[in-house]
């Protein structure tokens, strides 16, 4: 079991769930926790298909192939805007 933490729009997309509690198991990778993702909240998937949304472990971001581990800090990141100088 994962915790997959949500902000902004994901987080809206998601009925305002602050995370998500998936049954991932050790040995799966991000594509098979977006494929999950997509499939219980396909507004979700479509954005991170796009790319629109970026999937984050452990604070750093994550490619597909990246295996996922039970414990592991896992987000959405939605695109965020820059503060002023």
């Amino acid at each position: 079991m994962v915790t997959v933490r949500l902000f902004g729009m994901t987080k809206m997309l998601a009925g305002n769930q602050g995370t998500l509690s998936l049954a991932l198991h050790d040995g799966k990778r991000v594509k098979d926790l977006v494929a999950m993702i997509e499939a219980a909240y396909p507004k979700i998937g479509e954005l991170l298909q796009k790319k629109k949304v970026l999937v984050s472990v452990n604070q750093d971001i994550a490619h597909e192939d990246l295996e996922v581990k039970a414990g592991d800090e896992i987000a959405l990141l939605p695109p965020f805007a820059g503060g002023s100088r």
